[in-house]
């Protein structure tokens, strides 16, 4: 049997600093949880996009153009994806 020693730099936080389960919630609250996740994500970026414009209207004219160039090339990498893939049996044909 061999036995793994983590080193003092270890990436992985000890228990006692991981994240409180979920499990107790009902889907609704999880959803809500993970739109509330996605908000504030938001807020973090707006917050950088006002710190490299002069007015908070071209922060948030920056910030709308960049989710939108996400956006765009999300949907260039899935289509890329569904491009190369074979149809099965479960795609109702």
């Amino acid at each position: 049997m061999y036995t793994f020693v983590m080193p003092s730099s270890q990436l992985i936080p000890p228990p006692e600093l991981a994240p409180p389960s979920t499990a107790h919630l009902s889907v609704q609250d999880r959803m809500r949880l993970w739109a509330q996740m996605v908000d504030e994500g938001d807020q973090f970026l707006l917050a950088r996009f006002r710190q490299k414009c002069a007015s908070d209207l071209l922060a948030r004219q920056a910030f709308l153009a960049w989710l939108e160039d996400q956006d765009a090339e999300r949907t260039a990498v899935k289509a890329r994806m569904l491009r190369g893939r074979v149809r099965g049996p479960c795609d109702g044909q």
